[in-house]
């Protein structure tokens, strides 16, 4: 199969295996989406992924008003594996933060973790509809893995339990303000390929939160600029000044070498 013709299916998440001549019966959503609203019909052809096994041609062998049954024929796409970047960020109202679930999967992260700040706003999690968004946003690119959802906790326990090979980039207007931020291509330290994007909540860390952050041995503070970003905003900001200079986007140079940083 060429790309175009790849490229131009329809392409969607499966949380079961797959494998060559499996049979496989879509949920009663996917297959109102394929049929009532695709129209797709017998014999026409899908690719299948689950964020395991790579990526499957799936032919349609029975429509149904409730139930659809996908037959796997073999294996189109070898499973591919994100940059290991985190996004970890204080909630915000659920269409933005929808909004920034959708646009952090497509930019390829690995995890997203929303974490507990004193100024955030949001006290419950629905895990579900972070996984809903990113499988959306995952059909709609070529991206064939789903990030991790970390579990909703407060940043000072993040902190306490942070890795010691992962730098923490804190996007941090008030150290911007001060003159202590520097932009992300002017980091105290060479990145490695573990890293993090820390976006804080609408009205900022407080106090007491700053400091734990200024501490820190593995935090970088950054700016983004002389205007104050929604964190939707700053979110899809920073990850895609990350990936485009040390990410994914483009093969070589795939991250910050000593020559850049002096």
């Amino acid at each position: 199969m060429d790309v175009d013709s790849r490229l131009n299916m329809t392409r969607l998440f499966v949380d079961c295996a797959l494998m060559d001549h499996a049979l496989i019966e879509l949920n009663s959503g996917q297959s109102h989406y394929l049929s009532s609203v695709l129209r797709k019909k017998n014999g026409a052809e899908l690719l299948l992924f689950n964020g395991r096994d790579g990526g499957f041609l799936g032919v349609i062998e029975t429509t149904g008003k409730r139930s659809l049954l996908v037959r796997c024929k073999h294996k189109l796409l070898s499973q591919t594996r994100s940059s290991d970047l985190w996004l970890i960020f204080v909630p915000i109202k659920r269409t933005r933060m929808d909004f920034m679930v959708q646009k952090a999967t497509e930019l390829g992260v690995s995890k997203i973790w929303p974490i507990i700040s004193k100024f955030g706003q949001v006290k419950q999690i629905r895990e579900h509809k972070l996984r809903a968004n990113m499988i959306e946003a995952a059909e709609q690119t070529e991206r064939l893995d789903l990030p991790e959802i970390g579990k909703f906790t407060p940043l000072q326990i993040v902190l306490d339990n942070w890795p010691k090979d992962r730098v923490l980039v804190v996007c941090n207007e008030t150290k911007s303000e001060a003159g202590n931020a520097h932009s992300m291509l002017h980091l105290n330290r060479k990145l490695t390929k573990k890293a993090a994007i820390l976006i804080g909540p609408e009205g900022g860390f407080s106090a007491l939160e700053r400091e734990q952050l200024q501490v820190h041995p593995m935090c970088e503070n950054i700016s983004l600029g002389p205007r104050i970003l929604r964190s939707d905003t700053a979110a899809i900001a920073a990850l895609s000044i990350f990936q485009s200079n040390f990410g994914d986007w483009y093969k070589t140079p795939e991250f910050l070498n000593d020559e850049k940083q002096n």
